[in-house]
């Protein structure tokens, strides 16, 4: 799960890239604001989620139809 508590939103991580110093399996963003996140509106599947703040990925529930990947407007996600 995401430990919101060891984000400072420097992006040193790689643009919100999974990281060591980050216990979670999933991909995570601070960017967008959660009410207008374009890949959390667009996903059908519920595969974009929002976790301690962050918007997430759970590469549990993702089919990989990678219209989240079209809709980031920063090009964080990748499948």
């Amino acid at each position: 799960m995401f430990k919101s508590g060891n984000c400072t939103s420097c992006t040193t991580c790689g643009s919100c890239q999974q990281t060591p110093n980050v216990d979670t399996p999933y991909l995570f963003c601070m960017h967008c604001q959660p009410s207008d996140a374009p890949c959390l509106l667009i996903c059908s599947e519920g595969a974009i989620e929002v976790l301690g703040g962050a918007i997430t990925l759970n590469s549990e529930k993702c089919t990989k139809c990678r219209d989240c990947v079209e809709v980031c407007p920063i090009n964080v996600i990748k499948i």
